[in-house]
C-alpha cells in the first residue's frame, strides 16, 4: 500500500478524533448533558486495552498459549469490589479535588511533599516504557501496512519513523483540547468522547478481522482448531501447564492495572461526573473484555498455520489480511491499533503530565516564589512533549527489541507498588506516610533490580556478568533469580518488590505514630460516605493567616473571576470567611486550599499556603476533641437509626400480625361453614332416610337395615366431627395431660392398619416397613389411645391424598441413640407449597387441587401436632406436588429399653 494513502488514513482518523473532541467539549461549555455520558464513560475505560491487548494479545498467545488471557481475567475479578473501592476512590476524589494517584496519595498521608514527589517520579519511570510500545506499534504497523509482512524492523531513519510524526501530533491534540485551563479537576469532555470512540473502534476492527479469519480463511472455528499445525500450536492443545504460581501473579498485575494504571485513574476516577455511571461500567467493560478476546487464539492460530514463520507474531493482525490481498480489512485492522495506541497515549500523557507538574514542578518553584497561573499551564505544556520525547528515546533504543507484553508486564509491576498505599488509604486509618514513603522507595529499587536491569543488560548497555555472578559477584543478587528463588522473571520481580514493599510499610506504620492531621486526613478517607458532606468542618487548619494574602494567592493561580465566584459561593453556603476578631476562618482556608488542589495538586497548595501562613501545629487533644465530637454526632445519629429500625420492625410485625389475624378470621370462618356443612349433610341424610322408614312401613327388611345402616353412619359421622372440635379445645387447655405407659408404637399401628383395611383394599394400596432398625421391639412413654389417634390421621390422610394407581405407603423406622423416628410417606398429590408452612395450624385446610372445597375439618393435622408434642416428641413435614408427603415423628426411646428387650 502506498506510504500517503497509509498517512492520509492515519491523518483522517486524527481529524475525525480531533472535531468530535471539538465538538463535545463545546457541548459541555454550553452546560448541555447528554444520556450518552454513562456509555461514553464506560467506553472510555477500555482504554486499558492498548497495542498490548490489539497486537501483543496474539503475539502472547502464540508464545505462551492460555496465558494471555491472566491479563483480561484480572480487571473482570476486580469488577465485584468496584462499587467498594473505585466509588470511594472517586468519591474521595470528588471532595478533595484530586485528580491524580500522587494526589491521591500524599492528600491521605499528610499532604507529603516528599511523598508525592516519590510517587510521580516512580510512577513516570513506571510508565514512560510502556508509552514506548506504543509508539513502537505505530511505526511497525506504518511500516507492515507500508511495506509488507516481512518487515521485520523499521528503518533506523528518525526522518522516516512514523512514531515520531504521531508524538507530535498527538502532543499538540492534548495541549488544544485538555491543557488550556489551570483547573485540572475540570472534567475533559471532548478527550474522554474521543476515547470512547477509539474503543469501539478498536474493537470492531479487530471483531472485523477475527470474523475474516475463522470464517474466510476457515471454515468456522471448528475447522480452525482441526486444520491447525500441531507442531507449530500445541500450546492451544491443553490447559497450560505453567506454573500456578506464575498464573497468580499475572492476575495480581492486572488486577491493580486496572485501578492504579495513571491512564485507568484518569478515565474512571478523575473524569467520573457521576457515581452512577459505575453501574453501567461494571458490566459493560467485562463484555468488551470477552468480545475483544473472542478471536485471539484463531488469529493466533491462523498466522501460524497460514504465513512464514519469519513474520513477527505480534503483527498477525495486520498480516493475515494482507499476505491475502484484502488491503481494506487491512486498512481497518491498521486503525483499530492505532486507536489503540493513540488513545493510551493520550490518557497516559496527560495523567504524567499533570502529576508531575502538580507534585514536582510547581512545588519546587513555589519554594523558590511566586508564581502566575499561567506558568502551571506551560509546565504541563512542555512536559506534555518532554514526556513523549522520553518515551520515543525509550523506543528507539530499548523497547523496539523486545516483545509488546514485556514491557507492558514491567509496567504493571511497577505500579503495583501504589496497592498497599492506596488500600491503606482507604480502608486503614493506622497506614503512616513513612511507611508509605520507605514501602514505595524499597518496592521501586526491588522492581527496578529484578525487571528493569535485565532488559538494560540483553541490550548491552550494562554487563552479563550481573545476571550470571550477581551484583558484587554475590549469586543471592542475581536479577532474576535473587535470594535462590525460582520463578519466571515477571513473577520473580513482582514477588520481591511487593514483598519488601509491603513489609517495610506495615512495619513502620505499626511502629510510628501518626500526626493530628494524618490521624484526621485518615479517618476523613476511611469513613468518607459520613464525613463527604462535612468536609470543611473533617479538615483541620490552625494558625495565622492575612485574608488579603489569601485571597491574592489564588487569583494569582485561579484568576480574580475564578476566585471572585468561589469566594462568593463560600458566603452563601458558609456566612462571611472571617470571624468576629477579623481572623481567617480556619474553614475558609480548607475551602481554598481545596480550590487550589483542584489547580496545582494538594502538595503544592499546602506549599502556597504554608508560604503565606503561619501554621500552627494541631495538638492531639484539639484532635481527640474533635473526633469525640464527631462520634458524639455518629453515636446519637447511629441511636437514631437504631430507634428508626426498632420502629419500623414493630410496625412490620403489627402488619404481620394483623394480617395473621384477618388470616385466622378467614380460616375460622371457612372452618365454621365446613362445620356447618359437614353436620348439616348427615342430618339431611338422616332425616330423610327416617321419614322414608316412617312412610314405608312395608319395606322390605333388607332395604330398611341398609336405610338404618347408613343413618348409623352419618350419625357416627357426626360424632367424629364433634369429637374433633371438643379433642382440640381439650388438647389446648393448660392443663392438659396425657396418662403414659411404655407402649409398642408398631404394636399400635399393627392395629391402626388393621381397622383401616376396608379404606386401603378398595385403592389397592401397599403398605411397607422400611428400616433396618428393630421396629417390632423399640418402646417409649405413650398413650395409646392417643397414639391411635395420631396414626389414624396420617394414614386416612395419605389415603385420601393417594392416587388411584400403584399407590402406597411406606413406614420408616429409624432410632438414634435417645430417639424414635417413624416416617409415614405416600406417593399422593403432595401439598402444595404455598401451604406447607401452615399445615399444622387450627382451622387451616389443604385444598384438593380439582376442587375449592377442602377435605375434612382442617382439625386433624392440628391435633395430630398437639398430641406428639404432650408426648414429648415433634413431627415435620417434607412434601412435593405431584411426588408424594412425608411426615416424620420423633419421641424419646424409653430409658429402660435395654431392660425390656433383653
Amino acid at each position: 500500500m502506498q506510504n500517503w494513502v497509509v498517512i492520509l488514513l492515519a491523518l483522517s482518523y486524527l481529524a475525525l478524533l480531533f472535531s468530535l473532541a471539538w465538538y463535545l467539549d463545546r457541548r459541555a461549555k454550553r452546560k448541555q448533558t447528554s444520556r450518552l455520558n454513562r456509555w461514553i464513560y464506560a467506553m472510555a475505560i477500555p482504554v486499558y486495552c492498548t497495542a498490548w491487548t490489539y497486537y501483543g494479545s496474539v503475539g502472547k498467545a502464540v508464545n505462551d498459549g492460555w496465558e494471555f488471557l491472566t491479563i483480561y481475567l484480572g480487571p473482570i475479578l476486580t469488577v465485584p469490589i468496584w462499587w467498594i473501592v473505585v466509588r470511594k476512590m472517586i468519591r474521595i476524589s470528588e471532595v478533595q479535588r484530586i485528580s491524580t494517584l500522587p494526589d491521591f496519595i500524599s492528600s491521605r498521608y499528610d499532604k507529603s511533599l516528599t511523598l508525592s514527589i516519590v510517587s510521580s517520579v516512580f510512577i513516570a519511570i513506571g510508565i514512560i516504557p510502556y508509552i514506548s510500545i506504543q509508539l513502537k506499534s505505530i511505526s511497525s504497523s506504518f511500516d507492515i501496512l507500508i511495506y509488507g509482512n516481512h518487515v521485520l524492523a523499521r528503518s533506523r531513519s528518525l526522518i522516516t519513523d512514523s512514531a515520531f510524526y504521531i508524538a507530535i501530533i498527538l502532543a499538540f491534540f492534548i495541549i488544544l483540547f485538555v491543557f488550556r485551563s489551570i483547573e485540572t479537576t475540570d472534567k475533559h469532555h471532548g478527550m474522554m468522547g474521543a476515547i470512547a470512540v477509539d474503543s469501539l473502534v478498536k474493537l470492531l476492527a479487530f471483531l472485523a478481522v477475527g470474523v475474516y479469519v475463522v470464517y474466510y480463511l476457515f471454515d468456522g472455528f471448528q475447522d480452525v482448531f482441526a486444520r491447525m499445525d500441531l507442531t507449530q500450536v500445541s500450546q492451544f492443545q491443553e490447559v497450560p501447564k505453567t506454573d500456578g504460581m506464575h498464573w497468580f501473579f499475572l492476575l495480581l498485575l492486572s488486577m491493580s492495572a486496572i485501578i492504579l494504571l495513571p491512564r485507568q485513574f484518569q478515565v474512571t476516577v478523575a473524569e467520573n461526573t457521576s457515581e452512577d455511571h459505575l453501574r453501567t461500567a461494571i458490566w459493560a467493560f467485562p463484555l468488551y473484555l470477552l468480545l475483544i478476546n473472542i478471536f485471539v487464539v484463531p488469529i493466533a492460530i491462523g498466522g501460524q498455520s497460514l504465513l512464514a514463520t519469519d513474520v513477527d507474531p505480534d503483527t498477525f493482525v495486520l498480516a493475515l489480511p494482507l499476505y491475502y490481498g484484502a488491503e481494506g480489512l487491512a486498512s481497518i485492522a491498521f486503525l483499530g491499533g492505532f486507536s489503540a495506541s493513540t488513545g493510551m497515549i493520550v490518557v497516559s500523557t496527560i495523567a504524567l503530565s499533570l502529576m508531575v507538574s502538580n507534585n514536582v514542578v510547581v512545588p519546587i518553584r513555589l519554594r523558590r516564589s511566586p508564581m502566575r497561573s499561567q506558568y502551571p499551564i506551560q509546565a504541563r505544556q512542555i512536559l506534555v512533549f518532554t514526556i513523549l520525547g522520553l518515551a520515543f528515546l525509550y523506543y528507539w533504543f530499548i523497547s523496539d527489541r523486545f516483545p509488546l507484553v514485556s514491557i507492558g508486564l514491567i509496567s504493571f509491576a511497577a505500579m503495583i507498588q501504589f496497592a498497599p498505599a492506596v488500600l491503606g488509604a482507604l480502608f486503614w486509618k493506622d497506614a503512616h506516610s513513612r511507611g508509605v514513603l520507605y514501602g514505595l522507595i524499597t518496592g521501586f529499587i526491588v522492581w527496578a533490580y529484578t525487571l528493569v536491569v535485565p532488559t538494560i543488560v540483553e541490550v548491552g548497555l550494562l554487563p552479563e556478568s550481573l545476571m550470571t555472578e550477581g551484583l558484587f559477584h554475590w549469586s543471592f543478587l542475581k536479577p532474576q533469580a535473587l535470594f535462590g528463588l525460582d520463578l519466571p522473571q515477571v513473577s520473580h520481580g513482582t514477588f520481591w518488590s511487593l514483598f519488601f514493599n509491603a513489609a517495610v510499610f506495615l512495619g513502620v506504620s505499626i511502629f510510628r505514630e501518626q500526626s493530628a492531621k494524618e490521624r484526621n486526613m485518615a479517618e476523613f478517607y476511611v469513613n468518607i460516605y459520613a464525613n463527604a458532606h462535612r468536609s470543611e468542618e473533617k479538615i483541620l487548619w490552625k494558625g495565622q493567616l492575612v485574608y488579603q494574602d489569601l485571597l491574592s494567592a489564588c487569583e494569582n493561580i485561579l484568576g480574580k473571576r475564578r476566585t471572585r465566584e468561589a469566594t462568593e459561593h463560600y458566603r452563601n453556603f458558609y456566612g462571611e470567611p472571617l470571624t468576629a476578631a477579623n481572623q481567617v476562618e480556619p474553614r475558609f482556608v480548607n475551602y481554598t486550599e481545596r480550590l487550589l488542589s483542584g489547580a496545582i495538586g494538594s502538595a503544592s497548595a499546602r506549599i502556597l499556603i504554608s508560604t503565606i501562613a503561619k501554621e500552627e501545629e494541631i495538638e492531639n487533644e484539639e484532635l481527640v476533641k474533635m473526633l469525640r465530637e464527631t462520634n458524639e454526632i455518629s453515636r446519637l445519629n447511629t441511636e437514631l437509626r437504631l430507634q428508626s429500625n426498632e420502629l419500623q420492625r414493630k410496625t412490620l410485625a403489627l402488619q404481620g400480625a394483623n394480617e395473621r389475624l384477618q388470616n385466622l378470621d378467614a380460616e375460622k370462618d371457612d372452618f365454621i361453614s365446613t362445620v356447618t356443612h359437614e353436620l348439616r349433610t348427615p342430618l339431611t341424610s338422616i332425616k330423610a332416610f327416617v321419614e322414608i322408614l316412617q312412610d314405608n312401613s312395608e319395606m322390605e327388611q333388607a332395604q330398611q337395615e341398609e336405610f338404618l345402616k347408613i343413618t348409623n353412619d352419618e350419625i357416627d359421622r357426626m360424632t367424629r366431627l364433634i369429637n374433633e372440635v371438643l379433642d382440640i379445645e381439650k388438647l389446648e387447655s393448660r392443663d392438659s395431660t396425657l396418662h403414659l405407659e411404655p407402649v409398642r408404637p408398631y404394636d399400635i399401628l399393627e392395629k391402626t392398619l388393621e381397622s383401616m383395611q376396608t379404606l386401603l383394599e378398595p385403592k389397592n394400596i401397599q403398605v411397607e416397613h422400611l428400616g433396618s432398625v428393630d421396629h417390632q421391639k423399640l418402646r417409649i412413654m405413650g398413650n395409646p389411645d392417643r397414639l391411635n389417634q395420631v396414626f389414624v390421621n396420617l394414614i386416612s390422610n395419605a389415603i385420601k391424598y393417594s392416587g388411584e394407581q400403584k399407590a402406597w405407603i411406606h413406614l420408616i423406622w429409624e432410632r438414634t441413640d435417645s430417639t424414635l423416628k417413624l416416617g409415614v410417606a405416600d406417593n399422593g398429590a403432595g401439598i402444595d407449597p404455598n401451604g406447607i408452612d401452615r399445615i399444622f395450624d387450627k382451622f387451616f385446610q389443604v385444598r384438593d387441587q380439582t376442587r375449592k372445597k377442602p377435605k375434612g375439618t382442617g382439625l386433624g393435622l392440628s391435633i395430630t401436632q398437639r398430641i406428639v408434642q404432650l408426648h414429648g416428641g415433634s413431627i415435620k413435614v417434607e412434601s412435593e406436588l405431584g411426588k408424594g408427603t412425608t411426615f416424620t415423628l420423633t419421641f424419646p426411646i424409653f430409658q429402660s429399653q435395654e431392660k425390656h428387650t433383653a
